[in-house]
């Protein structure tokens, strides 16, 4: 395949990503132990916190996946943007002020003390297993975008090369450098799209009148889908199809909700996030940055579709093309030297910020719950290291640190075998929220919820995740709701039959929590 890759587009992505190395080694040396490694010390403003919060949760999937779903099923993709309007109040009100009066290193500390330490367990392997699968696919998108504008065998040594800068500058750093690293790709993202815009725009011979006029003769501006055979089906048969149907407004609403809700409850990433800045008020004005960056992001990134799907009505696509590599097909056909290095740097920003924060996340579950909770037996990290041991803590989490990213360039290697990326992004990313979320919510609002219960709640939920996911034939949209339901199901029945728990657990419900004045350091918020 022709393409316009120019030695300046290398120039500018080999100089962004040694930047990215030396923010890693600048902060190599100012870690004082694990709470300012993981928690910066609890001093970092809600700007940067706020943009890297919406670097970190988006990522270089959205670039390649988002157009072509565009492309295939319209404008009804965005419907999930409505999510944050309700999902503030619930953030704002009920996590955000939750972890910071418990103030813990990892979310699932709390599920320790809620239930014990087998269901803290439980969460924080879930929870590895959904972010692994998150640090494949995002591995893998950008590489794929370099392989397909330049030489489909780069894909792999790319995946190699990709994967040890950004395990390297997450090791040195800390979840410091994480953080400035995101807030630089932030700004690089957005002008990476802003570019693609302008650029699809100008190849459209009619402009943006002509692709609207475009999407609307084709249906892609429709916000529903009709669901062939459903006018002579029975009652069953109806509900059969419909949940099959690929994309409907109720299951992607579902799985939106689902997936937001459960990361910001008991996502690692966003508990680590929010526990860096300095006030609840700080980590509610992050939110607001992250919420109205991700609108703005994904709503470009549709419009990109849409100017695709118009320009490519005018251009014919290669015979053996994939759905996923349309923007880099367009690239490859009409970008000039420079701006495909941009958007390149653009595709490698918007991933790297997320494969960091996984990669960082899952450290700090992997040192506090299982290597001190469980190899050195601390319950608590409120217990005072003393300075050798926090050397030593620091060193472990950089041994982690590798291990993660070793994993992460392993799974990258092999995820592009599941199919297109809207499949991998529910199936292998959001099937572990329901379950993950399931547990929270029993913890957070039952008092008769008990750790026997849960634990296998969480366990049902979790198999029933992958059987909907990969066996039921079902829509790539329904694991993660299918799961929460069987967790909260099974979790509370079970939960019944067993002893009520203990008092001092109650005491940890959401109310009970927010209710206890010695937990009440930010009257002001």
């Amino acid at each position: 395949m022709e393409t316009n890759f120019h030695w300046i587009d290398g120039i500018i992505i080999i100089a962004y990503l040694v930047t990215l190395t030396g923010i890693g080694v600048y902060f190599s040396k100012r870690h004082k132990g694990l709470e300012d490694f993981f928690l910066a010390g609890q001093s970092m403003a809600w700007l940067p916190v706020g943009l890297s919060l919406m670097a970190a949760l988006n990522s270089g999937i959205d670039y390649l996946m988002q157009p072509s779903a565009t492309i295939k099923y319209g404008l009804i993709l965005l419907l999930g943007t409505t999510s944050w309007l309700m999902l503030y109040p619930w953030v704002a009100k009920v996590t955000l002020p939750f972890y910071r009066r418990l103030n813990f290193i990892t979310a699932y500390e709390y599920l320790e003390d809620r239930f014990d330490v087998r269901v803290r367990t439980l969460a924080a392997s879930i929870f590895i297993l959904w972010r692994l699968g998150w640090l494949g696919t995002a591995m893998y998108v950008p590489c794929l975008a370099v392989s397909a504008v330049t030489d489909e065998r780069l894909l792999i040594p790319m995946i190699v090369v990709l994967g040890s800068i950004v395990t390297l500058y997450t090791m040195l750093g800390g979840i410091k450098a994480v953080i400035w690293t995101d807030v630089i790709q932030f700004c690089i993202m957005l002008g990476g799209l802003a570019a693609t815009v302008a650029i699809v725009t100008a190849n459209v011979p009619g402009g943006v009148a002509e692709i609207w006029q475009t999407a609307h003769a084709t249906g892609k501006t429709s916000l529903s889908i009709p669901i062939a055979g459903m006018a002579n089906a029975g009652f069953f048969e109806k509900l059969h199809l419909f949940f099959k149907e690929p994309i409907t407004i109720v299951g992607l609403l579902a799985a939106t909700m689902v997936g937001r809700m459960t990361v910001y409850t008991c996502d690692q990433v966003m508990v680590q996030r929010f526990q860096t800045t300095r006030s609840v008020r700080d980590s509610r004005q992050a939110f607001v940055i992250n919420a109205v960056g991700d609108a703005i992001w994904m709503i470009g990134l549709a419009f990109v579709g849409l100017a695709l799907f118009a320009y490519f009505q005018h251009h014919s696509l290669p015979e053996d093309f994939k759905s996923d590599k349309i923007l880099p097909c367009f690239m490859s056909q009409a970008f000039p030297a420079g701006a495909v290095g941009l958007v390149i740097a653009a595709i490698f920003a918007a991933s790297l910020s997320s494969i960091d924060s996984a990669i960082n996340s899952c450290t700090s579950v992997a040192v506090v719950d299982f290597y001190n909770r469980l190899f050195l037996r601390r319950q608590s990290q409120g217990e005072a290291f003393p300075e050798e041991e926090q050397r030593g803590q620091i060193r472990v989490s950089r041994i982690a640190t590798l291990a993660f990213g070793v994993i992460g360039i392993v799974l990258a290697s092999n995820v592009g075998r599941i199919g297109d990326l809207i499949e991998i992004c529910n199936k292998v990313i959001q099937s572990f929220t329901g379950p993950l979320f399931g547990i929270y919510l029993l913890g957070m609002f039952s008092l008769r919820a008990s750790s026997g219960g849960v634990l296998i709640g969480g366990l049902v939920g979790a198999a029933v995740s992958l059987y909907v996911a990969f066996f039921s034939g079902l829509s790539f949209l329904w694991p993660s709701a299918f799961a929460l339901l069987a967790t909260l199901i099974v979790g509370y029945t079970l939960s019944l039959c067993e002893r009520p728990p203990a008092p001092n657990q109650v005491e940890l419900t959401f109310r009970r929590v927010m209710n206890r004045p010695e937990l009440m350091t930010e009257q002001a918020d």
